[in-house]
């Protein structure tokens, strides 16, 4: 018995699902760097450990077209990526226009919980679901 509550035990804290990643952006400075955060740190630290360019691919961001039925097809604005104490900093090549609507996309790839979960979920056409947060400077 004390053997299968330890198995019952030990599934249960295997089979839960990870909270929601509550992304955060904030124009700093003079409007010309964006601010990202709410992403743990450690995470952030592994990526930037294994690929410099790993910050792009999890934060991509957009300039928000007229048109917002078009918006997933844009380019992806270019710019600099700096990990600083847990926050990510973009600076773009060229500086945001004011007025004009941008967007970062983040696929939350944590919410699926296993890998099994994640096949099933994902497998169809199309992309993952993501959130998207506006900003303009």
């Amino acid at each position: 018995m004390k053997k299968f509550c330890l198995i019952l035990f030990v599934a249960c804290i295997g089979c839960s699902k990870p909270e929601q990643v509550l992304v955060k952006t904030q124009l700093v400075g003079d409007g010309s760097i964006l601010k990202i955060t709410g992403v743990d740190s450690t995470i952030l630290n592994d990526i930037m450990r294994n690929d410099s360019a790993g910050l792009q691919v999890l934060f991509p961001i957009y300039s928000m077209p007229a048109d917002t039925d078009m918006k997933d097809f844009q380019d992806q604005q270019p710019g600099k990526y700096l990990l600083k104490r847990g926050e990510v900093f973009f600076m773009p090549d060229t500086p945001f226009k004011a007025k004009q609507t941008y967007f970062l996309r983040y696929y939350n790839y944590a919410l699926s919980g296993d890998i099994w979960e994640f096949i099933k979920i994902n497998n169809h056409k199309g992309k993952p679901p993501h959130a998207d947060y506006t900003f303009t400077p």
